[in-house]
């Protein structure tokens, strides 16, 4: 087929097939900026937008936190977390370990310092509890002790007695020295066991015929916890007259259970603190361990010694304290490392930056802040002790993603 032109028709011919050629050119080109732009951003790899706090909120585009309300950052294909076979493993971003602030420790062998917590009582040193008894018949004339809480000191007046026991044998011991011999000796012992002092039975020979009240004087010193007799009563030999302590020493008493008796020994330290006492402590060792339990509360009883020169410490008082424990060198690890759900504990392990293994570990006793390693981990190790917490939400997220 032939076509006829005429110059005008040749010259708009030329102008389309030019118009169309720059066309197909100006296309191809934009065609390749565009495809030169999409693959540098694809090979940059802006996958999606993460929050760095909560990293399980994720988004197609640039946004805010729609829990905590933090602003979204790009996860990009070099840095974003992928999904393991493995589904205990977490992997975040740069920016989210950054924000969770995740820390780490070391697995590694230490002494397993534990304090055991107490509160008991101060009680009296029960070898030095005396009672002090009449020893022969009267009347009490007059009392120069009867309050509890009051001290005496050994030889101290106690009370004024009238007794025609004492009187008669006061009456023998005189006619006796007066005489001499072996009758003065006897009558001698015999004012003893009733009572009376050296120093008074040698007054006796310048007594005189009215005198016919003898002071009783304290054999031994103490504070009076209890007082059993009044001024114008009657006793007989034997009869108590008051109850007596020596609060110079005392014991502290408290109350340990059947799982922690096996921490417990003799001679360990026991810190106190005593509430009339702020800020003071008071450090001794435990003197005594009860082996019989109470068969109710599956307890029994420690007994602590403690030097109380003073008399700061009162009879009754209350404090509270703890043991100072020791165990040999463990594998431990930090309780903040350790997740407990029912019988089982977990951790997670830090196996490069970013990215966490959940590991099943088999923990052993406890310290005050460390767990005993029993299996599971290994010396050397890394588990996470700060941020796990949200790495344990991403985990389980993750799992039922990957199990719908």
């Amino acid at each position: 087929m032939n076509f006829n032109f005429t110059p005008m028709a040749k010259g708009s011919l030329a102008i389309i097939i030019s118009l169309f050629l720059g066309g197909m050119v100006g296309y191809r080109v934009r065609s390749l900026k565009g495809s030169t732009g999409s693959a540098v951003q694809a090979e940059r790899g802006v996958l999606y937008y993460q929050s760095p706090m909560h990293p399980w909120v994720t988004s197609d585009h640039p946004g805010d936190c729609t829990v905590c309300g933090m602003k979204l950052v790009a996860v990009h294909a070099g840095d974003a977390p992928r999904k393991s076979r493995n589904d205990g493993m977490v992997m975040l971003s740069r920016e989210s370990v950054q924000a969770l602030g995740v820390e780490t420790a070391v697995v590694r062998r230490q002494s397993l310092d534990r304090s055991l917590k107490i509160s008991g009582t101060f009680a009296e040193e029960e070898s030095r509890h005396g009672v002090i008894s009449v020893p022969v018949e009267g009347k009490i004339e007059g009392l120069a002790m009867s309050c509890e809480g009051q001290v005496i000191r050994r030889h101290q007046p106690l009370v004024t007695l009238f007794s025609k026991t004492l009187l008669m044998a006061a009456d023998t011991y005189k006619s006796a020295a007066a005489k001499g011999g072996s009758d003065e000796e006897v009558a001698r012992r015999r004012l003893i066991q009733m009572g009376l002092a050296e120093e008074q039975i040698r007054t006796i020979p310048e007594r005189q015929a009215d005198d016919r009240y003898f002071g009783l004087l304290a054999p031994l010193t103490g504070t009076i916890t209890k007082s059993y007799v009044a001024e114008g009563q009657y006793v007989k030999e034997g009869d108590r007259l008051f109850e007596i302590a020596d609060f110079t020493r005392m014991w502290f008493l408290f109350t340990v259970y059947e799982p922690d008796l096996p921490l417990i020994q003799v001679g360990q330290f026991v810190t106190l603190n005593v509430s009339t006492a702020p800020g003071q402590t008071v450090r001794a060792r435990i003197a005594f361990i009860n082996p019989n339990l109470d068969e109710t509360t599956r307890s029994t009883t420690v007994r602590v010694v403690v030097e109380n020169p003073g008399g700061h410490l009162r009879n009754k008082m209350s404090a509270t304290g703890f043991v100072e424990l020791t165990a040999p060198e463990v594998l431990a690890i930090p309780k903040s490392a350790v997740f407990r759900t029912g019988p089982n504990a977990r951790v997670y392990v830090e196996q490069a930056s970013g990215l966490y293994e959940a590991r099943q570990v088999r923990l052993g006793r406890t310290g005050d802040t460390a767990w005993e390693v029993v299996s599971g981990l290994a010396e050397g190790e890394k588990v996470v002790v700060n941020g796990n917490l949200m790495i344990d939400s991403q985990a389980q997220l993750q799992q039922v993603a990957n199990n719908p």
